[in-house]
C-alpha cells in the first residue's frame, strides 16, 4: 500500500475539491470585496425592507478583469425608493465619486440595488438594458451589478454579483465572491475625515450571505472557521500585504482552479495545489517581498520504499526581481511559479535533473 500524504495536505485537497464542485456551477469570474462592505450593503437594504434601495461600488480592476470593491456607497438623501424601482441621487453620486477618486484613486466599477421581497434574485430585463447602456455611454469595458434580496420569511440579506461586458448584448455572468477579511481600510480613513459627507445606514447590524462565496481568510485548521492571526513582522499584518497575497491567489487561480489557502503554525501563509500526482505549496515568508516565496512539493501518494526519502518536502526556489510595483511583482511571481512547476513535471517525465532550483527540504 502506498503511503498517503500528510493529513494537512489531504484535508486541503478535499476542501479544494468541495470548493471546485460548488463553484463550477457558476462563472469563473470573481469579485473581491471586504466582508465589512458586504455587511454595509445588507444594512442599507435592511433600511428599506419593502421598497428598493441601492447605491454604487468603488474600487479597481485586476489585470485579469476581476473587480475589487473597496467602498460601497449607499443611497443619497434625495434618492427615490419605489416598490419595484430605485433611482440614485445624481449630485450625491457625483460628489462622492469625485472625493473617492481624489482621495484614494478609486474608480466607479459598479452599482447595487435591492429586490427586497420581489422573489427576483437575478437582474431584471430592465436592469440588463440599463447596464449595457451605461457601458456604451461611458466606454467602460465591464460593469458589476449586485442584486440584494431577503431570504424567504427572514431578514437575512442575500447578495449576488453579476458582471456585464461591453458588447455583451445585455448578457451577464454571475461572479463568485472572494471575501477580504475585516473592514475596508479606506472606509475607516474616510470616516475619520470630518469633511466627507458620506451617509451611513440607519440599521446597525444585518445578517447577510454572499452567494456563491469563498473566504480568503487562512485557517490553521481547515475544518474550523476562525480568523487568522499574523505576527507583527509579517507582510500579512498590513492591508497592502494581504491585498497582494489575495492578488497572487486570483492570478494563479486563472491558471490552476484547484487552489487552497492555508496558514502554518508559525503564521506563514501559502497556496496549495495538486498537479500530475504531486502537491505543491507556494510558501510566503513573513519578510515577503524582501525574501521570495518558495515552492515545496511532495507526491500525493508516496511510492512504496520511498517513505524515508519523502519525510520532508523538497523545494523549488522562485526568482522575482525587486520592484516597488506590487502588480508587476505578482505577475512575475505567478509566471515564475507556473514555469517552475511545469519544468519540474517535465523533467520528471524525461528523467532529466531538475537543476539547481530544487533541493530537499
Amino acid at each position: 500500500m502506498p503511503t498517503l500524504h500528510s493529513k494537512r495536505f489531504v484535508q486541503s485537497l478535499a476542501r479544494s475539491q468541495r470548493h471546485r464542485t460548488t463553484f463550477q456551477e457558476t462563472s469563473g469570474q470573481k469579485a473581491l470585496i471586504y466582508e465589512g462592505e458586504l455587511e454595509m450593503m445588507a444594512r442599507f437594504v435592511s433600511d428599506y425592507p419593502d421598497s428598493e434601495t441601492g447605491g454604487d461600488l468603488f474600487g479597481f480592476w485586476t489585470h485579469s478583469g476581476s473587480p475589487v470593491i473597496e467602498y460601497v456607497l449607499g443611497p443619497g438623501t434625495g434618492a427615490q425608493h419605489e416598490h419595484a424601482a430605485f433611482y440614485q441621487e445624481s449630485p450625491y453620486l457625483l460628489e462622492a465619486g469625485t472625493r473617492l477618486h481624489a482621495l484614494h484613486g478609486l474608480q466607479h466599477i459598479g452599482t447595487w440595488h435591492s429586490h427586497h421581497r420581489l422573489e427576483l434574485s437575478r437582474p431584471s430585463h430592465g436592469d440588463s438594458v440599463t447596464m449595457q447602456r451605461a457601458l456604451e455611454r461611458h466606454g467602460f469595458h465591464s460593469w458589476l451589478l449586485t442584486i440584494c434580496t431577503f431570504t424567504e420569511n427572514t431578514d437575512r440579506v442575500e447578495l449576488r454579483g453579476y458582471l456585464y461586458h461591453a458588447g455583451g448584448a445585455e448578457s451577464y455572468e454571475q461572479t463568485t465572491w472572494l471575501f477580504l477579511p475585516g473592514s475596508s481600510p479606506l472606509r475607516a480613513a474616510l470616516e475619520a475625515a470630518a469633511d466627507v459627507p458620506f451617509l451611513l445606514p440607519r440599521t446597525e447590524t444585518a445578517l447577510f450571505e454572499a452567494i456563491p462565496g469563498s473566504s480568503f481568510a487562512a485557517s490553521a485548521a481547515p475544518t474550523e472557521s476562525v480568523a487568522p492571526a499574523f505576527p507583527s513582522t509579517s507582510f500579512m499584518s498590513t492591508p497592502e500585504g494581504r491585498k497582494e497575497f489575495h492578488l497572487f491567489f486570483e492570478h494563479l487561480s486563472s491558471i490552476e482552479p484547484r487552489l487552497e489557502i492555508w496558514q502554518r503554525e508559525d503564521g506563514r501563509v501559502g497556496v496549495c495545489l495538486e498537479r500530475d500526482g504531486y502537491i505543491f505549496d507556494i510558501v510566503f515568508p513573513h519578510s515577503y517581498p524582501i525574501v521570495n516565496p518558495v515552492i515545496e512539493y511532495q507526491p500525493a501518494h508516496v511510492p512504496p520504499g520511498q517513505e524515508e526519502a519523502w519525510k520532508t518536502p523538497r523545494t523549488l526556489y522562485t526568482t522575482v526581481e525587486r520592484t516597488d510595483d506590487a502588480a508587476a511583482r505578482i505577475e512575475e511571481l505567478t509566471q515564475c511559479t507556473e514555469n517552475l512547476i511545469a519544468g519540474f513535471l517535465k523533467n520528471r517525465e524525461t528523467g532529466a535533473s531538475p537543476g539547481a532550483a530544487e533541493r530537499k527540504g
